[in-house]
């Protein structure tokens, strides 16, 4: 059954949930970002004020007379100011908004009754990708292109049978081929586990916020570009698995409210499905931005997008090099 099926539709209260952030002088905007448009300040205007009133005019009289040079420079001076002053409150106004989004998400999660397989069944993750494939032409130059794939994991109700894998590798594959089945004892497909932890794993981790966020942040051991981006890559990591349990996943919406430059949109996954994108543009990553879309109606991951915010290496403005849709249901049978 596709999880479409356990809740109405639930589009307009997700627009109600991401309601605009107020514009503010410099703001930049997370989704739209134009490259190479400088921030400016509003221009104070002039007050009249009292001696002694800390409202004082920013231009007063005074029989000093200065420069028109100067006075370009110390206008210049306060503008940018202003504008980081300006942008900080908007990194800060979209993270409160984003965090407000997680924790009703998080909420919305434990609400939800997980699809559990019974005996005999499997719980399909269905994964349809556009990814980003780099290499090497004829003439040495090095060459960008988007490979379309799908992967289908079976995970049985019985936990004595075998995980069963059906991919289609698109043009990606390294050598033409028809499309692959695997079998393997708990989803070891390639020499070792489909997901990132064990069950056991899994149920170890704590399922506060707060300490899920300092489990990953106090192991951290270098590697991404900076320690925000490793949480959040480690924690995105796990919950893209799609088979973790609902209060796990809530905790660890939680714990991604409090990565400093998360920030909150709607966006659609790659087969047009609308969900709530939670995101991260890292500077030190030629401004690469990195969103998980989640279903708010069941707290479930139904995808990913990854953008260039502006023109590097090759990719455009806003180019989106990585797209995925991710889909879960239960079937009663596995491909042999």
């Amino acid at each position: 059954m596709n999880t479409s099926q356990f809740q109405p539709d639930r589009r307009e209260a997700l627009r109600q949930q991401l309601v605009e952030l107020p514009t503010l002088a410099g703001a930049e905007d997370p989704v739209r970002y134009r490259p190479g448009k400088t921030a400016r300040s509003p221009r104070p205007r002039p007050q009249r004020g009292r001696p002694g009133d800390s409202r004082a005019s920013l231009e007063v009289s005074s029989p000093v007379r200065t420069s028109p040079t100067r006075r370009i420079l110390l206008t210049a001076a306060a503008a940018t100011v202003g504008a980081l002053v300006v942008g900080q409150i908007s990194i800060t106004a979209q993270s409160a908004h984003a965090a407000g989004v997680l924790l009703a998400v998080a909420d919305q999660s434990m609400t939800f009754v997980d699809p559990v397989p019974g005996p005999g069944q499997f719980l399909l993750v269905h994964t349809h990708a556009n990814w980003l494939v780099s290499g090497i032409d004829e003439a040495g130059k090095m060459k960008n292109s988007m490979n379309a794939q799908t992967i289908d994991v079976y995970r049985p109700g019985n936990p004595d049978a075998d995980w069963v894998l059906r991919r289609d590798w698109g043009d990606g594959h390294p050598v033409p081929m028809e499309i692959e089945v695997i079998r393997a004892k708990d989803g070891h497909f390639y020499d070792g586990p489909w997901t990132l932890m064990s069950d056991e794993e899994l149920e170890a981790l704590p399922r506060d916020g707060q300490a899920l966020y300092d489990h990953f942040n106090s192991s951290y051991q270098g590697g991404s570009a900076s320690r925000d981006e490793n949480n959040f890559v480690r924690i995105t990591d796990i919950l893209r698995m799609g088979l973790i349990p609902a209060d796990l996943r809530a905790g660890l919406y939680k714990a991604l409210a409090l990565i400093p430059g998360v920030n909150a949109s709607e966006q659609a996954n790659f087969d047009g499905k609308v969900g709530v994108a939670i995101g991260r543009t890292e500077p030190l990553r030629a401004g690469q931005r990195a969103e998980m879309i989640i279903d708010p109606a069941t707290g479930l991951v139904i995808g990913e997008r990854t953008i260039m915010t502006y023109a590097a290496f090759g990719f455009g403005s806003n180019e989106v090099v990585g797209h995925t849709a991710i889909d879960y249901r239960i079937v009663d049978s596995a491909p042999q």
